[in-house]
Formats: C-alpha cells, sequence, structure tokens
C-alpha cells in the first residue's frame, strides 16, 4: 500500500520508471523466503530506488519500509548494515563522509568513524554521540549473520560486499557507546565484546575478503591495520599484541601473494569456486530479456564446485553400480580408474573427462550416465540431441527472439547453485547434419570439449564470456559410423553390451525403483515383477521397462481396487 507503489499500478501516463520499480519489488516479494533470489532482488531494489529521483524524505521512508520488511524474510549481512544507517539517519545521525574510504590506517586515532548530526544542535553539542537502540539492534543481527555462516561453513560462499558489511558493523558497535543500556554502554564491556566475539570472527571473515578479487580495495580490513586501531581505541597498546594474532599475520603474508598472482586466465575464483558468467552482462532493451538476464545475475557471483569424494565413498560408487549393471563392468572400471586416480593424487574438484558410451538401443546407457551422476551428487541435464538439426539444445536463442533464453547449459548451474554438473549428450550419432546457415550441432560442441575453448565460451543471449570447465560431458551412441573424427577424438569410447538373462533380474529391481523416483513413492513401495515372467529371455532395458509397466497396472487393478482395500 506504499504510495510510490500505488502510482505505479494500472496509470498509462506513470514514468516508466516507475512501472519497472513496481515490477522488480513485486518480483522480490514474490520470491521464496531465505532464497539467494529473494536476497539479490532486495539489494537490488534499494539501488533501483536511486533512480526514481525522489524528495529525501520519500526515499528514507521507503527505504525504512523496504528494510525492515526484507531483513526478517532474507539472511543478508548487507540488507542488515543498509538498515542499521537508515536507522541511525532516521536519528538525524550518520558516520563522517570518510567513514571505509581510507587506504592506509594509522594510529592517530579514529576520525573517519566519527559519529555526526546530520543537522546542527545547539541542545547538548558537547555530549558524546550514541548509537540508537534500534540501529545497535540490526548492526548485531549483521554480526549474528557472519557467526551463523561460520558454523553452517558457508562463509566461503561470501562475496566482499557482505565481508565488508561485517567488519564495518564490527567496527562501528567496538568504537560507540549505545543508548541500549544493556549492552555496549561501558568500554569495558566493549573490550570483553571484542575480544570475546569480534576478533575470532574478524579473523575469519577477513580471510575470505582477502580471497576475492577486491580484496585489493579493501586491504586495511584485512591485513590487520584497522584491527590494530580498533584495539587500540578500545583498550590501549598492550591489547594491541593480543589481538593481532601471528595468525592475522599470516593472513596478511598468504593474501599478498594471492594479490601478487596474476588472474586466472580461466576466470576461476580460489577454492572451490568458479565464476561461471565473467561478465559484465550488455543491458537489453527487451522488457522480456531483461527480465531473463536478471534471472540470471546470481550466476556473477562465483559458484561452488563439486567436491571430489574420498577414497572410501569412490568405492561405495563403485560398487553400487557394478551391482546395478553387473553386465557393463568395463565402463563401471573405466570410471573407476578416472576416479581413483584423483582421489590418489589429492584433486579436490569432481570433473570428469569426456566419455562415449556404445552399444546397441536399449542397453542401458542412458540409465547408466543418470545413475553416475546420482551416485556422484553431481547435477544433472539429459539433453536429446537425436534428430537435431540446430544447437538452440545447447546454444540458447539469441536476444530479440520470442523465449530467447541463454544456454541450458547456464539454467542447470543456476537451478542447482553449482559450476559443476554430469550433462548427457544422448544419441550423439543421431545428430542431423544440414547444409543451413546454422551450424551442425557437433562442431559446436567442439568448443565443449576443449578446456581453453570451454573456459571463454561466448553467450549469444547474456553476449558475454562464461566458464564451462566445470562440467562433465558423457556421451550415448548406437554407431560410431557417423561420428566426425575430430569430435570423436575428444571421448573415451566405451563399448557396453546387452543385459544377459541372467541380469534381468537385477535389471528389473532397478526399473521398479526409477519408476517409483519417477512417482515420488518411497523406495520398496511397488512390487517387483515375478521372476518367471522374464526368465530366460533376451531383453533389453526399455522392453523390460514395458513389461515392468504392464504388470504394476494389472497388480494395482487386481489388488488396491476400492472394493478390494475396503
Amino acid at each position: 500500500m506504499h504510495p510510490l507503489l500505488r502510482l505505479a499500478t494500472g496509470v498509462e501516463d506513470t514514468p516508466q520508471r516507475f512501472r519497472q520499480f513496481h515490477r522488480l519489488v513485486r518480483r522480490a516479494l514474490e520470491a521464496p523466503d531465505f532464497s539467494a533470489e529473494r536476497t539479490a532482488l532486495a539489494i537490488e531494489v534499494l539501488y533501483a530506488l536511486d533512480d526514481l529521483q525522489l524528495d529525501d524524505e520519500s526515499a528514507s521512508a521507503f527505504r525504512v519500509e523496504w528494510l525492515d520488511a526484507m531483513t526478517s524474510s532474507v539472511d543478508s549481512a548487507v540488507l542488515h548494515e543498509h538498515r542499521a544507517l537508515e536507522q541511525l539517519a532516521q536519528e538525524g545521525l550518520h558516520l563522517s563522509r570518510q567513514a571505509w574510504t581510507v587506504r592506509d590506517v594509522h594510529f592517530d586515532g579514529l576520525p573517519f568513524l566519527k559519529l555526526q548530526r546530520l543537522r546542527p544542535s545547539t541542545d547538548d553539542s558537547d555530549r558524546p554521540l550514541r548509537l540508537p537502540v534500534s540501529t545497535t539492534g540490526s548492526l548485531n543481527s549483521c554480526v549474528n549473520t557472519a557467526i551463523k555462516a561460520v558454523r553452517d561453513d558457508r562463509l566461503k560462499t561470501w562475496d566482499s560486499a557482505n565481508c565488508l558489511a561485517v567488519l564495518r558493523s564490527i567496527a562501528i558497535l567496538s568504537v560507540h557507546e549505545s543508548e541500549q543500556k544493556r549492552s555496549f554502554f561501558q568500554p569495558k564491556e566493549r573490550k570483553d565484546y571484542f575480544l570475546g566475539v569480534c576478533q575470532g570472527l574478524w579473523l575469519e571473515v577477513a580471510k575470505q575478503l582477502a580471497s576475492t578479487r577486491e580484496a585489493k580495495d579493501h586491504e586495511c580490513f584485512w591485513d590487520g591495520s584497522l584491527q590494530r586501531v580498533l584495539a587500540l581505541h578500545i583498550s590501549g597498546i598492550a591489547f594491541v599484541d593480543q589481538t593481532v594474532t601471528s595468525e592475522q599475520s599470516e593472513i596478511y603474508r598468504v593474501s599478498a601473494a594471492i594479490l601478487a598472482e596474476p588472474d586466472p586466465p580461466t576466470g576461476e575464483s580460489k577454492a572451490g569456486t568458479l565464476l561461471v558468467v565473467r561478465g559484465p552482462i550488455p543491458a537489453a532493451s527487451n522488457k522480456e530479456d531483461a527480465e531473463t538476464i536478471r534471472t540470471y545475475k546470481p550466476l556473477l557471483i562465483p559458484q561452488p564446485v563439486a567436491v571430489m569424494p574420498s577414497h572410501r565413498e569412490v568405492d561405495a560408487v563403485l560398487t553400487a553400480l557394478a551391482k546395478e549393471f553387473p553386465w557393463a563392468t568395463n565402463v563401471v572400471g573405466e570410471l573407476g580408474s578416472m576416479l581413483r586416480a584423483r582421489s590418489f593424487f589429492g584433486v579436490k574438484e569432481l570433473c570428469l573427462s569426456p566419455v562415449l558410451i556404445v552399444g546397441y538401443p536399449g542397453a542401458g546407457k542412458s540409465r547408466f550416465i543418470r545413475r553416475v551422476a546420482e551416485h556422484l551428487k553431481l547435477p544433472y541435464l539429459p539433453l536429446p540431441l537425436g534428430g537435431r538439426t540446430d544447437t538452440k539444445l545447447i546454444s540458447g536463442t539469441s536476444r530479440g527472439w520470442a523465449g530467447g533464453e541463454p544456454t541450458p547449459l547456464l539454467r542447470l548451474m543456476l537451478q542447482h547453485k553449482s559450476a559443476s554438473g554430469l550433462v548427457l549428450l544422448d544419441e550423439i550419432d543421431k545428430a542431423v547434419v544440414t547444409d543451413s546457415n546454422s551450424p551442425p550441432v557437433t562442431s559446436v560442441l567442439l568448443g565443449l570439449m576443449e578446456p581453453e575453448t570451454a573456459a571463454r565460451w561466448h553467450d549469444g543471449f547474456l553476449q558475454t564470456t562464461c566458464n564451462f570447465t566445470r562440467l562433465s560431458f558423457w556421451a550415448t551412441a548406437n554407431s560410431l559410423k557417423t561420428m566426425p573424427a575430430a569430435l570423436l577424438s575428444r571421448f573415451t569410447v566405451l563399448y557396453m553390451p546387452e543385459p544377459r538373462p541372467e541380469d534381468m533380474q537385477v535389471l528389473v529391481q532397478g526399473i521398479t525403483e526409477d519408476i517409483a523416483r519417477e512417482w515420488r513413492l518411497p523406495l520398496g513401495v511397488l512390487p517387483l515383477a515375478p521372476q518367471a515372467m522374464y526368465e530366460g529371455a533376451r531383453l533389453n532395458a526399455r522392453e523390460l521397462r514395458r513389461m515392468v509397466m504392464q504388470f504394476l497396472s494389472e497388480w494395482s487393478a487386481e489388488n488396491l481396487r476400492p472394493e478390494r482395500l475396503h
């Protein structure tokens, strides 16, 4: 019911910027609570508010209302800091204009952290200014967000904005007294708070900040200099030696080494994350295209990479696959060679070499690849290439076309919040080669198979460079006759034989479990087809699945009809 939003609804002559702002607010409110999408949109609303060119009072009123609503339904240090500063302004206070713009911090006081009045006051002008109770609460919430992130091992996914928000909140709480009588009122309480809570937290957040790409612009936050100044302000020079430990010095040494390194050529971030969309993404003139671009903006932040399983986990996966696919021992063995070698050499990230599985229809090739992804907990994307005459299934659609969208590879990463995944190129031998202006599917795949070109893949919709080096590509084919030699050379080719008669019972059990997963039923609920139905038969996986479906239909009609249940 805010006047700004009511102004923007259903009025034809409303300025375009108000209508766009209204749609953005609505999208943020419709996003799920505590989701990454809601968090990103909530912050985007604050930046979009500046484009409305409102008077200060109206803009401030909206910010307070918006931040009150959002901080109860998202978990963002940035939003908690915004709320604290807005509450400070509501009380007629603000930090010095030089706050956080300094590059070199020295032991000569904290003028940049001085609390000031927005308007001159003749009453009690010499009385020390204190943090309002509301501001203290929001700053505490910002710090608590970091504490929870450390506890839940999520701090390593934070960007520099969230890290800086927490460190700034710690600094403000440590320096200023609060109007809240029971917290941060006396210098001793602030000292205990800094030493007991914030010292260790500062260390963890500073480590994460030092690993980001923007670390050089915020060196005083992680190299120990700002922390020393805070310690000096709180308790004198003796406290400085207790606060800045040898571990803090190690952060400075390691971070300085990180900053001295050249940027990785593939655009990757450190320690298990990857910058998928290297950006920037050019703006779109079309409204629908602009909405789609906003959806994919979370990929501008480094995404986690799948972790390589341990030796025991690898053995457990291989044992399970060998039981499910006893006729495919050579394929399971090749997977074992890939995983064990990586595990023994201490590889941290899980990414498999390209594999092409060849065999007769119904041998279980596609199902095997899907089960590999499920056992390894890799995001899975099947791409049916049979009969394809264009590259849209892989490359997406350019801007300006109805339903235009980036490559499905980016959608996979966006949905699973991961830079890793197992992509199935199903029936790759049946991709149709045409004489049209569109390049053949097989030629587009060549770029994804090579790490150098996969690291610089250009997406036609986002119009920027993407990094697909952590995706694993496995393919299936019935024959190699139509496969281009250049593409075939990129794969490790494995043959999968047809299931043998003695494998039928295992295959029936696996198919029944697959059907239970598709129907969202617990495993073990569906009955198994009797062995007499398939004993001695030589059926492929597709024929056997049709037989199992027929059995389940007949069994349910016989045993689950209402009068029988009654």
